[in-house]
C-alpha cells in the first residue's frame, strides 16, 4: 500500500493520541495474542524445547527427578565448577535447565511455599554464578564456541526458571540483570518480567527496560524490549510512546512493526502508517519482505511464508483494535473479505466487538 508523502511526513512526527475506550489491561494471553511479531519473543521457550529435543532427545530415563534433584545437578556445574565440563555433558546440562524451567510453571504442584523461596535463593546465586563465568571455556576453534553457546543457553533457561518462581527476590534479580544491560541475557530477563506483567513490583522495570530500548544495538533485545514495555507499561505513558516511537523511526523492518505494534497497545497512532501497511496483504506479499539474518550478519531476503503473512495480518488486527481511527478501521474492514479464513474471521470478531465512542464520527 502506497502512501502520499504528505500522509507520510504527517505522520512520521505524530505525538501520541489516549483519547481511547477504556479497555481490559495487558494480560500475558493477550500479550501471546497480540504480538505476532516477532514469534522469537513469544516462541522463545518452546523453541528453545523442540532444538534440545531434535538435537540431542528426550531424557534417556523416564524417571521424573524432583525439583530439588535437577537444582542438586545444576549447581554441582555451576560457576567455576564448569569450567572443566566437557561439550556432551553440556548438552545435558542445557537439557536439564530447559526441564527445570518448564516444570516451575506447576510449581503449586510440585513445591511448598517454603521450598520455594528456598529453591529461588539457589537460582539467584547460581544466576549470578553462571553470569560472572559463562565465557571462561578451557577450549579453543570451534569446540569452545559451541560449548560457550551451550552454556549461554543454560543460563537463559535458568534466568527463565528464575522469573516463573515469582518470589520478590527473583524479579529484584530480574531487573537487576536488566539494569546491567549485558546480552544477550538481558532478553531473557526482560521476556520474563513481561510475564509476570500484573505482578506491581514487575512494572518497576519500565524505566530500566526504556533504557534497553535506546541504548541496545542487538535487535532481538531492541524487539523484546518493544513487547515488554507495552506490556508492564500503564495506557497513556508518554515516556514509552515516546521511546517506542523514537524506536519506530529509527529503525526498519520488525523492529518498526513490533514498535508500532506496542504503540497502539499504549493507546497510541503514532505508528499508523506502518499499521496501514500492516493491514495490507499486498504489503507482506513483496519479494523482499521476509527477512533472514545469518550469524555472520549476512541479511538475506525471501517472499513472506503465507502462514506467517496470516500471524502478521491478525496480531495487528489485535492491536489496531486498541485504537479508535477510521481509516485503520476500514483496512480491517476490508480484511473481512481477505483470501485467509483465519484472517476473515479475525477481523470478523474485530468489528463485531468494536466499542465506537459516544460523539465518534467512526
Amino acid at each position: 500500500m502506497e502512501k502520499e508523502p504528505s500522509q507520510i511526513e504527517n505522520q512520521s512526527n505524530a505525538t501520541p493520541d489516549f483519547n481511547l475506550p477504556n479497555y481490559e489491561p495487558m494480560t500475558l494471553s493477550l500479550m501471546g495474542k497480540l504480538f505476532g511479531v516477532p514469534l522469537i519473543i513469544i516462541g522463545s521457550i518452546l523453541a528453545g524445547a523442540i532444538v534440545v529435543v531434535m538435537l540431542f532427545g528426550g531424557p534417556a530415563a523416564p524417571e521424573k527427578q524432583s525439583l530439588d534433584q535437577l537444582l542438586q545437578v545444576l549447581e554441582g556445574s555451576s560457576g567455576e565448577k564448569s569450567l572443566g565440563v566437557l561439550l556432551p555433558r553440556e548438552k545435558e546440562l542445557w537439557q536439564t535447565a530447559l526441564e527445570l524451567a518448564e516444570r516451575l510453571q506447576k510449581k503449586e504442584v510440585e513445591v511448598t511455599e517454603e521450598e520455594l523461596k528456598l529453591l529461588t535463593s539457589r537460582l539467584i546465586a547460581m544466576v549470578r554464578k553462571d553470569t560472572e563465568t559463562v565465557e571462561n571455556v578451557p577450549t579453543t576453534g570451534a569446540e569452545r564456541e559451541n560449548q560457550t553457546r551451550l552454556r549461554s543457553g543454560r543460563l537463559e533457561f535458568l534466568i527463565h526458571a528464575l522469573g516463573r518462581t515469582e518470589q520478590p527476590e527473583a524479579i529484584e534479580e530480574l531487573i537487576h540483570l536488566v539494569r546491567q544491560g549485558r546480552e544477550p541475557y538481558v532478553g531473557a530477563a526482560m521476556k520474563q518480567l513481561g510475564d509476570l506483567g500484573a505482578n506491581v513490583q514487575a512494572r518497576t522495570a519500565v524505566g530500566p527496560i526504556l533504557s534497553v530500548l535506546k541504548n541496545s544495538q542487538r535487535i532481538e533485545t531492541r524487539l523484546v524490549a518493544c513487547t515488554v514495555i507495552s506490556v508492564l507499561t500503564e495506557k497513556g505513558n508518554i515516556e514509552a510512546a515516546e521511546a517506542l516511537n523514537a524506536a519506530r523511526l529509527g529503525s526498519e523492518g520488525e523492529l518498526v512493526w513490533s514498535a508500532s505494534l506496542a504503540l497502539a497497545r499504549l493507546g497510541s497512532n503514532a505508528g499508523k502508517v506502518t499499521l496501514l501497511d500492516m493491514l495490507d496483504r499486498g504489503f507482506w506479499s513483496s519479494a523482499s519482505r521476509y527477512e533472514v539474518r545469518e550469524q555472520n550478519g549476512t541479511v538475506r531476503r525471501f517472499v513472506m511464508p503465507p502462514a506467517r503473512v496470516d500471524q502478521l495480518l491478525m496480531a495487528t488486527i489485535d492491536a489496531v483494535a486498541f485504537l479508535e481511527d477510521s481509516d485503520l478501521w476500514e483496512s480491517i474492514e476490508r480484511l473481512k473479505s481477505d483470501t485467509s479464513l483465519a484472517v476473515r474471521a479475525r477481523a470478523k470478531a474485530a468489528v463485531e466487538g468494536r466499542v465506537v465512542p459516544r460523539g465518534s464520527a467512526g
